[in-house]
């Protein structure tokens, strides 16, 4: 069974984006009502995973509500390789060793809640599957099986943003798992360009990989400076040669 996992608070977006939705036909659809309580994503998200058992054997969506899926994404996954995690969209960098320039890759569009019709692609379009460093929270896919095999969970201490570039990160550096974005289409109805919370769990990454950067399709988290003093060192390394 493949599911598609939302936390709902506005539940006239999430019936457009989700559940009215016909191309998430062959979805289970689990739609955790947070109005009440407001309780952070990741604590929901986990609690999903909680429920999981031997007998599932499926992929699961976790997404937002305003996060609309535009074509057959569950034929798509049937060909996808159970040991990656998949993302609509993502961020790496590009240059000599990791030190050029943030570069988005995917094929979701953006629009604004207060006008659909107004719609931007945030990232580089793709035609075939691109590996990336982190995804974009809106929305990341991973198959039960994988989350069984590490124990795989979100940090609850991320509350409402970066939880999924932490997952990929932990992923990456504790089991050497892919982060990988797919080339379905699809469109986030938000426009938010991050948060004030977003800038105060970065130093919570710093400390969490003090040894790692990664970038995102909104910032860089982990230790910033590593890739400074790699650079130093190289530079200083090029004048001793001279």
């Amino acid at each position: 069974m493949n599911y598609v996992v939302t936390v709902v608070r506005d539940f006239s977006m999430y019936e457009k984006c989700i559940k009215a939705n016909p191309r998430l036909g062959r979805f289970c659809l689990e739609a955790i009502d947070n109005r009440a309580d407001n309780t952070p994503i990741p604590v929901l998200y986990n609690r999903f995973i909680d429920k999981l058992n031997s007998m599932d054997d499926g992929w699961v969506v976790f997404c937002h509500e305003d996060f609309e899926i535009t074509n057959d994404l569950a034929s798509l996954l049937q060909r996808c390789d159970k040991n990656v995690l998949y993302g609509a969209i993502g961020g790496v960098r590009r240059g000599l060793l990791g030190f050029g320039m943030q570069v988005v890759y995917g094929n979701m569009l953006e629009t604004k809640k207060s006008d659909f019709s107004r719609k931007w692609q945030p990232g580089k379009a793709i035609a075939n599957p691109i590996l990336v460093e982190a995804f974009d929270c809106c929305c990341m896919i991973v198959h039960s099986f994988l989350i069984r095999k590490y124990g795989l969970r979100f940090d609850e201490a991320l509350e409402f943003d970066l939880y999924v570039e932490d997952f990929c990160a932990n992923a990456r550096v504790k089991y050497g798992i892919k982060s990988v974005v797919l080339p379905f289409s699809c469109c986030h109805h938000s426009g938010s360009v991050g948060s004030e919370r977003l800038n105060r769990h970065l130093p919570y990454l710093r400390d969490k990989y003090p040894r790692n950067c990664f970038v995102g399709t909104i910032a860089y988290f982990g230790t910033p400076n590593w890739q400074k003093r790699l650079q130093d060192f190289m530079v200083n390394a090029l004048r001793k040669c001279k």
